[in-house]
């Protein structure tokens, strides 16, 4: 008789090989214009990339930062709400995102609601066709605060976006943003740290709180920083206030209290020094062996936009970054234009 053929089980597909390092960059709030009366005034421009002057130090593994405002596929003419500072970007605008690399946003602040059930609904809907990683989305059904999980170089990254500030009471029937109080966080988020450590080779923790243009964190955040690294998160990244604060090395993590503007319309004395935000992370130990800053400022010709800072203006945002951190004994290395942590916790 012939033998009957043996058909090999179909085999599992192999895991990515993990990187030796992986490299991070974030940065501050983006956003891309907002309502003036009733028209919406736009950032960018036709024909002008926001991000190209900045793009050489926005390259890294993965690529960060806090989104602002709604996005929407298309902005309606009026704003749908009364208030002063009403935010909004259509899916065009949100294009430049893509252009730049970014990997992630988050989406959890005080403007997620600036267009209402339409913004809240599609955002992450939005950044998703573009593929980028939506962090922190609101939700209509607990659980409110999420894990939302970034796969790049073979490496598992664990994200937990929250915010500590909002512009609109929770309304039933709307989804609602993983927002609580600063006090809250080592209760409600500590675990959820844990839980992601458990899964992921690394945790970050993106965190709108403080106050708008404070010289430093509350006694509160630290404390909730602190925590939330002692858990085993490797990175805090803080946005709201506007303006940069501290960086911290804490135990084997590190803390930026506010990455401050990045694209935004405020280009006026310290809102308009911001950076971006490199950390490598080696895979033997998962230590953060490299942190740096990369200087830079919002421009205000030909349209608001960020560049690197050298010459003075260099030097004028790495005082501002270097004074910061000095209260929390954190000594910087000059390299170039760039600061550099002298202390990293590699071994």
């Amino acid at each position: 008789d012939a033998a009957t053929p043996v058909v090999a089980a179909p085999s599992e597909p192999a895991e990515p090989e993990r990187n030796a390092s992986l490299e991070l960059a974030f940065v501050g709030d983006v956003i891309f214009g907002r309502y003036r009366g009733p028209n919406f005034d736009p950032i960018p421009e036709d024909g002008h990339e926001v991000f190209a002057e900045i793009q050489p130090d926005l390259e890294a593994d993965v690529l960060v930062g806090n989104l602002e405002t709604p996005v929407v596929r298309e902005l309606p003419a009026s704003s749908p709400i009364g208030a002063r500072f009403r935010f909004g970007a259509s899916k065009a605008h949100a294009q430049h995102l893509v252009t730049a690399g970014f990997d992630a946003m988050s989406l959890a602040n005080n403007h997620w609601y600036d267009q209402r059930t339409e913004g809240v609904e599609q955002s992450p809907l939005v950044l998703n066709e573009l593929g980028i990683v939506p962090l922190g989305a609101a939700h209509m059904e607990a659980p409110f605060f999420r894990i939302d999980t970034v796969e790049k170089q073979g490496w598992k990254l664990g994200f937990i976006a929250i915010t500590t500030r909002t512009n609109s009471p929770i309304r039933p029937g709307l989804p609602v943003v993983p927002y609580l109080s600063t006090n809250d966080i080592p209760e409600i988020i500590v675990p959820l740290v844990t839980q992601a450590k458990s899964e992921h080779d690394l945790v970050i923790v993106m965190v709108h709180w403080g106050d708008e243009y404070a010289e430093k964190p509350s006694f509160m955040q630290v404390k909730a920083a602190h925590a939330l690294i002692d858990a085993g998160a490797a990175m805090v990244i803080g946005h709201h206030p506007h303006v940069l604060q501290a960086v911290e090395r804490y135990g084997a993590g590190l803390v930026a209290y506010s990455m401050g503007n990045f694209l935004f319309e405020n280009t006026h004395d310290i809102p308009r020094l911001t950076g971006v935000l490199h950390v490598r992370v080696r895979d033997e130990g998962r230590c953060i062996e490299r942190a740096a800053f990369h200087p830079a400022y919002i421009k205000r010709t030909p349209v608001q936009h960020p560049v690197p800072a050298t010459g003075g203006m260099g030097k004028r945002v790495r005082t501002r970054v270097t004074d910061q951190s000095k209260a929390f004994d954190t000594t910087w290395t000059l390299e170039g234009e760039d600061l550099v942590l002298a202390s990293p916790a590699c071994g």
